[in-house]
């Protein structure tokens, strides 16, 4: 199977998809203590990240493009956290005080980043895992690359199998309207220092230490964000309140958009969630002509749920990865509002 379709093994924000583990039961905020923390993962069209986080401080570099960053941040009365670049050898990003950064951080577990001056393209990240990963089916969804369109993979499965310390993955693909594309086995991976990857592949997979991963398939090749696959309890999933980011791609030039966004209980539709957006942020403040609605299909064989998403322009559907983890919902999503625009949404229950 090509990179650029494997980049199975996957949340999402939460994204991420599935972010959490120890310190997943407290809110979203470093304003408690945690000590330093390492995360690596992806940005869209294929950019590996590494950011360390501590009281306050955070560092990070662009491991594809050569370019690190380090600044400081505090927490947001929405939850999200808001960093300034101090120092940084991006020409493009200013250290004036108005080169700014939002984040969502769930310590030991995952690490979202809204860049507010590299194109706005959602980074994604997992903490570092000292222990390789078990086997199981895992389920992810596509962080799309250029070229992307409602005929590529936009989600799927992989069963995962160890042996003699090195991983083989099996996986099978699928495009956003549930149609199968490939079955493949990838074999041979080794697991270092929280990342699984192979000699000869630019495939490179980033595992929590509670097992949700997310990964980088290769410059211009995308990546993926997922959760080993469990069955949910769909009523107790809509009766919850999200935090996350919704990211936005236009794979014909490459162009992409990240906004914090929450979600929770629809106020009028039973078994449904109600999204947002944020006028702003800064101050928790909702934009009331944001609203979306939320309604789900059963959980499929595989693991993967579909619904749809309701706006004032429209409906769409929409395939998501979700799993509980230390008590807390993980969920990863995608849709496509048109052939070369798709959304990632990935959010963490509060």
């Amino acid at each position: 199977m090509s990179r650029n379709i494997f980049w199975f093994f996957a949340l999402l924000f939460a994204i991420a998809a599935g972010f959490m583990i120890n310190g997943c039961g407290q809110s979203p905020s470093s304003s408690n203590p945690h000590g330093v923390i390492t995360y690596v993962g992806t940005q869209s069209p294929g950019d590996v990240w590494s950011w360390t986080v501590g009281e306050g401080t955070v560092i990070a570099t662009n491991e594809t493009r050569g370019k690190y960053y380090s600044g400081t941040f505090t927490t947001l009365p929405s939850g999200f956290i808001k960093g300034v670049i101090n120092a940084t050898n991006d020409t493009n990003v200013p250290t004036d005080g108005t080169g700014i950064f939002y984040m969502l951080e769930y310590p030991s577990t995952m690490l979202l980043v809204k860049p507010g001056n590299s194109g706005d393209k959602l980074i994604v990240c997992a903490a570092r895992a000292a222990v390789a990963p078990s086997a199981g089916q895992y389920n992810w969804v596509k962080i799309p690359e250029v070229g992307w369109n409602t005929n590529s993979t936009a989600y799927g499965t992989v069963e995962v199998t160890a042996s003699g310390g090195l991983y083989d993955f099996d996986v099978r693909t699928y495009d956003i309207n549930g149609n199968f594309k490939d079955a493949t086995l990838e074999a041979g991976y080794s697991f270092v220092s929280g990342r699984l990857s192979k000699a000869g592949s630019d495939l490179q997979i980033f595992m929590t230490p509670s097992g949700a991963y997310m990964g980088d398939s290769g410059p211009q090749t995308g990546g993926f964000a997922g959760v080993k696959n469990e069955t949910v309890n769909l009523s107790e999933v809509v009766s919850q309140n999200y935090r996350g980011v919704l990211f936005s791609y236009n794979s014909g030039n490459g162009q992409g958009e990240t906004k914090p966004v929450g979600a929770g209980p629809h106020p009028t539709i039973s078994g449904a969630l109600r999204g947002w957006s944020y006028t702003d942020v800064d101050n928790n403040v909702i934009d009331s002509t944001s609203y979306v609605t939320l309604t789900f299909e059963a959980q499929d064989n595989s693991g993967v749920l579909s619904g749809i998403m309701t706006t004032t322009g429209g409906s769409k559907e929409f395939k998501m990865v979700i799993a509980k983890i230390s008590g807390k919902y993980v969920v990863a999503g995608i849709d496509a509002a048109a052939s070369s625009n798709p959304e990632n949404f990935i959010v963490v229950q509060q």
